[in-house]
């Protein structure tokens, strides 16, 4: 019996050694990386204090679908709303590709005239029209991704500063490691 559990013992350690190797090689190359979400841009999926994990793999030379939740860098994005001197990370829903037309049609947000619940659950998801959404369609152009907040309402993104380079795309949501406490909603946040 003790030989038993010396074996199964080395066999955990060895296999534990290796997962942790493994964690820390994806960690570094960044196709995997855990994150805690400092706003409620995309509540109620992911609330302000919540610890998240993304990975990089299945976005690895593809885009994303439209729904996925990913991050990107604010790296090279100039508008007058991004107001951080340094660029930093944010998470946000994908909500047009390159080619797709969006609009408002009785204050329902469409994506190539068909409403945005045909091509992924919105359930919980607000969403409102900003800038150029408000009065007409916006095409996303070639290499660019359109991104949304969940919570729109208190959220910055593409509809404030313009379809995302698709070279600025990090990860992709990949599951909650622990959901952060009950919070008070911020006023502003990106």
């Amino acid at each position: 019996m003790s030989r038993w559990l010396t074996t199964v013992a080395i066999g955990v350690s060895i296999f534990a050694a290796v997962l942790i190797a493994a964690w820390v090689m994806l960690a570094t190359t960044g196709l995997v990386k855990t994150y805690s979400v400092p706003t409620n841009g995309m509540a109620d999926f992911i609330r302000k204090g919540d610890h998240i994990i993304a990975e990089g793999f299945s976005i690895l030379g593809k885009l994303p679908n439209r729904g996925d939740v990913v991050t990107f860098t604010t790296a090279g994005i100039k508008s007058p709303y991004m107001k951080m001197p340094e660029p930093v990370i944010f998470i946000k829903r994908v909500i047009g590709l390159p080619g797709d037309r969006l609009e408002f049609k009785d204050r329902i947000l469409h994506i190539n005239d068909r409403p945005v619940s045909e091509y992924f659950d919105t359930a919980g998801i607000t969403h409102l029209p900003l800038m150029r959404l408000e009065k007409d369609s916006v095409t996303v152009p070639r290499d660019h991704l359109f991104v949304m907040g969940d919570n729109s309402g208190n959220s910055l993104d593409s509809r404030y500063w313009g379809p995302l380079p698709v070279k600025n795309l990090r990860q992709k949501y990949w599951f909650h490691l622990k959901h952060g406490s009950a919070q008070e909603e911020d006023k502003t946040q990106p």
